[in-house]
């Protein structure tokens, strides 16, 4: 392990690990969870913080740069996921899925044998407005 950097052992407990183990097929997380969380982690040692009224202010000002940079990258995130997924079509087995396929039915008046990624969007967005909840409602920043 890198001089400074976090045991992730540490962090991770072990109901953690067997979420991110567990899944119906493929997991986009890596076996090693290090590998995606290093690149965000910062191994540089800081020095202690002056209490003066300017060292705080300059460190918020970093605090609120960082915040821009995340949000930056998520939104770049979230057009490639867009695009990416354009062509994403999930296709329904009558033997296991005869609900879900009256219910896609139903409401994308299609033959309820396929939901495709903007039928997805949809979904997650009338979700959204029915919960009152605070869901991110996909293509709306």
């Amino acid at each position: 392990m890198a001089k400074n950097t976090p045991d992730l052992t540490t962090i991770l407990n072990p109901r953690d690990r067997r979420v991110l183990d567990e899944g119906a097929g493929i997991n986009w997380v890596p076996q090693e969870p290090r590998e995606l969380l290093l690149p965000y982690m910062s191994t540089e040692v800081e020095e202690p913080e002056r209490d003066s009224l300017e060292a705080r202010r300059q460190k918020a000002q970093e605090v609120y740069d960082g915040y821009g940079k995340i949000i930056a990258n998520c939104l770049e995130m979230e057009d490639e996921i867009e695009t990416q997924s354009q062509a994403v079509t999930v296709v329904l087995d009558p033997a296991t899925s005869l609900s879900v396929m009256e219910a896609v039915r139903r409401t994308f008046g299609t033959d309820g044998t396929q939901i495709t990624f903007q039928m997805y969007k949809a979904c997650i967005a009338a979700l959204g407005e029915i919960s009152g909840q605070n869901i991110t409602t996909p293509g709306k920043r």
